[in-house]
């Protein structure tokens, strides 16, 4: 979160102050319209900490090699590849 509020910072020329609240307001509205499983990882994404593929099973092998088609994530990749 950090990191985007330094952006507004620099590139939109915020205050911090306003920043945060910036930040915070849209954290506030995207909460909003997220179901309650995903609301409560709208911090995490801000935060860069969010693992989009623990929402599909966990993610890919060891290896980073997901053959076994289990992870949607992977599926998608797969056919984006053809």
């Amino acid at each position: 979160m950090k990191e985007l509020i330094n952006e507004l910072v620099e590139k939109v020329g915020l205050t911090e102050e306003k920043a945060t609240q910036s930040v915070e307001t849209v954290m506030a509205f995207v909460k909003n319209k997220l179901p309650d499983g995903l609301s409560s990882q709208v911090e995490n994404l801000f935060s860069g900490q969010f693992d989009l593929s623990s929402l599909f099973g966990g993610g890919s092998s060891k290896d980073g090699n997901d053959k076994g088609g289990s992870n949607p994530l992977s599926a998608l990749n797969d056919f984006l590849k053809k």
